[in-house]
Protein backbone atom coordinates (compact mmCIF):
# COMPACT_ATOMS: atom_id res chain seq x y z
CA UNK A 1 0.00 0.00 0.00
CA UNK A 2 1.10 3.78 -1.13
CA UNK A 3 -0.18 6.56 -0.20
CA UNK A 4 0.09 10.69 -1.39
CA UNK A 5 -2.61 12.68 -0.03
CA UNK A 6 -5.92 11.02 -0.21
CA UNK A 7 -4.81 8.80 -3.04
CA UNK A 8 -4.05 5.32 -1.68
CA UNK A 9 -2.69 3.21 -4.06
CA UNK A 10 -3.26 -0.97 -3.32
CA UNK A 11 -2.71 -4.62 -4.90
CA UNK A 12 -5.22 -7.08 -4.94
CA UNK A 13 -4.32 -8.74 -2.07
CA UNK A 14 -4.89 -5.27 -0.03
CA UNK A 15 -8.02 -4.61 -1.81
CA UNK A 16 -10.35 -6.79 -0.04
CA UNK A 17 -9.30 -5.58 3.87
CA UNK A 18 -9.87 -2.34 2.68
CA UNK A 19 -12.67 -2.38 1.57
CA UNK A 20 -14.04 -4.48 4.13
CA UNK A 21 -12.99 -2.00 6.42
CA UNK A 22 -14.75 1.20 5.14
CA UNK A 23 -17.48 2.51 7.72
CA UNK A 24 -19.51 5.49 7.21
CA UNK A 25 -20.22 4.87 3.93
CA UNK A 26 -23.53 6.27 1.66
CA UNK A 27 -25.98 3.77 0.49
CA UNK A 28 -24.84 2.66 -3.09
CA UNK A 29 -27.18 0.75 -5.72
CA UNK A 30 -24.84 1.28 -8.99
CA UNK A 31 -21.68 1.35 -9.68
CA UNK A 32 -20.71 2.89 -12.88
CA UNK A 33 -18.42 1.77 -15.65
CA UNK A 34 -15.62 4.02 -17.19
CA UNK A 35 -12.33 3.87 -19.25
CA UNK A 36 -9.94 6.86 -18.76
CA UNK A 37 -10.11 7.07 -22.82
CA UNK A 38 -7.39 9.91 -22.08
CA UNK A 39 -4.89 9.30 -20.02
CA UNK A 40 -4.45 5.71 -22.05
CA UNK A 41 -1.76 3.04 -21.43
CA UNK A 42 0.57 5.46 -23.66
CA UNK A 43 0.67 7.46 -20.76
CA UNK A 44 1.08 4.98 -18.01
CA UNK A 45 4.46 4.69 -16.96
CA UNK A 46 4.05 3.44 -13.69
CA UNK A 47 2.82 7.32 -12.32
CA UNK A 48 -0.15 6.03 -10.71
CA UNK A 49 -0.41 9.31 -8.39
CA UNK A 50 0.81 12.30 -11.18
CA UNK A 51 -2.12 10.44 -13.12
CA UNK A 52 -4.60 10.45 -10.42
CA UNK A 53 -3.30 13.67 -9.50
CA UNK A 54 -3.79 15.44 -13.44
CA UNK A 55 -7.42 13.80 -13.31
CA UNK A 56 -8.32 15.31 -10.56
CA UNK A 57 -7.23 18.22 -11.88
CA UNK A 58 -9.04 18.20 -15.08
CA UNK A 59 -12.31 17.46 -12.76
CA UNK A 60 -11.73 20.46 -10.71
CA UNK A 61 -10.84 23.03 -13.09
CA UNK A 62 -12.53 22.11 -16.20
CA UNK A 63 -15.46 20.67 -15.11
CA UNK A 64 -15.64 22.04 -12.22
CA UNK A 65 -16.44 19.37 -9.72
CA UNK A 66 -15.36 19.74 -6.08
CA UNK A 67 -12.56 16.73 -6.40
CA UNK A 68 -11.50 13.84 -8.95
CA UNK A 69 -14.82 12.15 -10.04
CA UNK A 70 -13.83 8.58 -9.66
CA UNK A 71 -13.63 6.56 -5.92
CA UNK A 72 -11.59 3.93 -7.36
CA UNK A 73 -9.68 3.59 -10.57
CA UNK A 74 -8.11 0.60 -11.83
CA UNK A 75 -4.30 0.50 -13.86
CA UNK A 76 -2.65 -1.15 -16.38
CA UNK A 77 -0.54 -3.05 -13.83
CA UNK A 78 -3.45 -4.52 -12.01
CA UNK A 79 -3.18 -1.65 -9.15
CA UNK A 80 -6.47 0.35 -8.29
CA UNK A 81 -6.41 3.50 -6.60
CA UNK A 82 -8.41 4.86 -4.16
CA UNK A 83 -9.88 8.87 -4.99
CA UNK A 84 -13.30 10.41 -3.95
CA UNK A 85 -14.68 9.41 -0.80
CA UNK A 86 -16.89 6.57 -0.40
CA UNK A 87 -19.25 9.37 1.87
CA UNK A 88 -20.03 11.35 -1.63
CA UNK A 89 -21.90 9.87 -4.74
CA UNK A 90 -19.79 9.23 -7.80
CA UNK A 91 -19.21 12.21 -10.63
CA UNK A 92 -18.80 10.10 -13.92
CA UNK A 93 -22.82 10.57 -15.20
CA UNK A 94 -24.51 13.98 -15.30
CA UNK A 95 -27.00 15.28 -11.94
CA UNK A 96 -29.37 12.89 -10.98
CA UNK A 97 -27.63 9.79 -12.41
CA UNK A 98 -25.08 9.66 -9.92
CA UNK A 99 -27.37 9.84 -6.80
CA UNK A 100 -26.43 6.62 -4.97
CA UNK A 101 -23.58 5.62 -7.40
CA UNK A 102 -20.06 4.66 -7.15
CA UNK A 103 -17.90 5.69 -10.27
CA UNK A 104 -15.11 3.63 -11.49
CA UNK A 105 -12.54 4.83 -13.47
CA UNK A 106 -10.30 2.37 -15.88
CA UNK A 107 -7.12 3.72 -17.30
CA UNK A 108 -6.76 2.82 -21.04
CA UNK A 109 -8.44 3.78 -23.87
CA UNK A 110 -10.40 0.43 -24.58
CA UNK A 111 -11.69 1.56 -28.17
CA UNK A 112 -7.88 0.61 -28.95
CA UNK A 113 -5.69 -0.41 -26.30
CA UNK A 114 -5.65 -4.18 -25.46
CA UNK A 115 -6.65 -4.69 -21.45
CA UNK A 116 -3.90 -6.48 -19.55
CA UNK A 117 -4.80 -9.74 -17.87
CA UNK A 118 -3.61 -7.77 -14.75
CA UNK A 119 -6.34 -4.99 -15.28
CA UNK A 120 -9.40 -7.65 -16.13
CA UNK A 121 -8.53 -9.31 -12.74
CA UNK A 122 -8.53 -5.97 -10.84
CA UNK A 123 -11.58 -4.55 -12.23
CA UNK A 124 -13.50 -7.99 -11.72
CA UNK A 125 -12.13 -8.03 -7.99
CA UNK A 126 -12.91 -4.57 -7.50
CA UNK A 127 -16.66 -4.75 -8.91
CA UNK A 128 -17.41 -8.21 -6.54
CA UNK A 129 -15.76 -6.69 -3.50
CA UNK A 130 -17.96 -3.23 -3.93
CA UNK A 131 -21.59 -5.22 -5.10
CA UNK A 132 -20.74 -7.90 -1.69
CA UNK A 133 -19.71 -4.53 0.93
CA UNK A 134 -22.97 -3.17 -0.26
CA UNK A 135 -25.21 -5.93 -1.26
CA UNK A 136 -25.57 -4.87 -5.08
CA UNK A 137 -26.70 -7.92 -7.38
CA UNK A 138 -24.21 -7.78 -10.61
CA UNK A 139 -26.67 -6.81 -13.88
CA UNK A 140 -26.50 -4.27 -16.21
CA UNK A 141 -28.72 -1.63 -14.66
CA UNK A 142 -26.30 -2.30 -11.48
CA UNK A 143 -23.35 -1.91 -13.05
CA UNK A 144 -23.97 0.47 -15.72
CA UNK A 145 -21.57 1.32 -18.77
CA UNK A 146 -21.53 5.29 -19.33
CA UNK A 147 -22.03 5.02 -23.27
CA UNK A 148 -25.84 3.23 -21.99
CA UNK A 149 -26.46 6.98 -21.05
CA UNK A 150 -24.49 9.02 -22.83
CA UNK A 151 -23.68 8.87 -27.11
CA UNK A 152 -20.04 7.66 -26.44
CA UNK A 153 -17.92 4.64 -26.38
CA UNK A 154 -17.10 4.88 -23.05
CA UNK A 155 -15.89 2.15 -21.35
CA UNK A 156 -14.77 1.03 -24.76
CA UNK A 157 -15.39 -1.28 -27.72
CA UNK A 158 -13.09 -3.77 -26.64
CA UNK A 159 -13.95 -3.32 -22.77
CA UNK A 160 -14.32 -7.34 -22.02
CA UNK A 161 -15.36 -7.80 -25.56
CA UNK A 162 -17.46 -5.12 -26.17
CA UNK A 163 -20.01 -1.77 -24.93
CA UNK A 164 -23.23 -3.44 -25.62
CA UNK A 165 -25.65 -4.43 -22.86
CA UNK A 166 -25.46 -8.03 -24.54
CA UNK A 167 -21.96 -8.28 -24.61
CA UNK A 168 -22.11 -7.28 -20.97
CA UNK A 169 -24.33 -9.64 -20.07
CA UNK A 170 -22.60 -12.36 -21.52
CA UNK A 171 -18.96 -11.59 -20.89
CA UNK A 172 -18.83 -8.94 -17.53
CA UNK A 173 -21.82 -9.58 -15.26
CA UNK A 174 -21.09 -13.34 -14.83
CA UNK A 175 -17.84 -12.74 -14.11
CA UNK A 176 -18.53 -10.52 -11.30
CA UNK A 177 -21.13 -12.90 -10.04
CA UNK A 178 -18.53 -15.92 -9.57
CA UNK A 179 -15.79 -13.33 -8.19
CA UNK A 180 -18.60 -13.04 -5.43
CA UNK A 181 -18.44 -16.35 -4.96
CA UNK A 182 -15.97 -17.28 -2.30
CA UNK A 183 -14.41 -20.26 -2.22
CA UNK A 184 -14.72 -23.24 0.24
CA UNK A 185 -11.84 -25.45 1.30
CA UNK A 186 -11.84 -29.17 1.97
CA UNK A 187 -11.98 -28.84 5.97
CA UNK A 188 -14.67 -25.63 5.81
CA UNK A 189 -17.18 -28.50 3.30
CA UNK A 190 -16.30 -31.17 6.09
CA UNK A 191 -18.13 -29.32 8.74
CA UNK A 192 -21.13 -28.65 7.03
CA UNK A 193 -21.45 -32.16 5.59
CA UNK A 194 -20.85 -33.69 8.75
CA UNK A 195 -23.47 -31.80 10.81
CA UNK A 196 -25.83 -32.75 8.00
CA UNK A 197 -25.21 -36.60 8.34
CA UNK A 198 -24.66 -36.22 11.88
CA UNK A 199 -21.00 -37.66 11.68
CA UNK A 200 -17.76 -36.70 13.45
CA UNK A 201 -15.88 -34.15 11.10
CA UNK A 202 -12.76 -36.41 11.65
CA UNK A 203 -14.30 -39.19 10.20
CA UNK A 204 -15.00 -37.57 6.81
CA UNK A 205 -11.10 -36.07 6.89
CA UNK A 206 -9.71 -39.35 6.74
CA UNK A 207 -11.41 -40.19 4.09
CA UNK A 208 -10.25 -37.61 1.67
CA UNK A 209 -7.82 -39.32 -0.53
CA UNK A 210 -9.67 -42.79 -1.08
CA UNK A 211 -10.52 -41.18 -4.60
CA UNK A 212 -9.19 -38.08 -6.55
CA UNK A 213 -12.85 -36.68 -6.86
CA UNK A 214 -13.61 -36.94 -3.56
CA UNK A 215 -12.51 -33.68 -1.91
CA UNK A 216 -14.70 -32.04 -5.12
CA UNK A 217 -17.45 -34.20 -4.43
CA UNK A 218 -17.54 -33.05 -0.76
CA UNK A 219 -17.33 -29.40 -1.68
CA UNK A 220 -20.17 -29.86 -3.74
CA UNK A 221 -22.36 -31.31 -1.17
CA UNK A 222 -21.98 -28.59 1.14
CA UNK A 223 -22.19 -25.73 -1.54
CA UNK A 224 -25.53 -27.71 -2.14
CA UNK A 225 -26.39 -27.69 1.80
CA UNK A 226 -25.62 -24.07 2.11
CA UNK A 227 -28.25 -23.08 -0.94
CA UNK A 228 -24.94 -21.63 -1.82
CA UNK A 229 -25.28 -23.99 -6.07
CA UNK A 230 -25.14 -22.09 -8.81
Amino acid sequence: MKQDGKFILLNCAELKPYIESLKGCKIFKTIQQHHTSSPSYKDFKNNHFELMKGMENYHVNTVKMSEVAQHFSTFPDGTICVGRPLTKDGGGFLGKQNTNAITLEHVGNFDSDVMTEEQKKSIILLNALLCIKFSITPSTVSLPYHCWVKNKSCPGTKFFGGNTRAVAEKNFIPLIKTAMVEPMTYEQAIKIVAEKVDTPASFWLKKRNIDPSFEALIIKMAKYIKGGMR
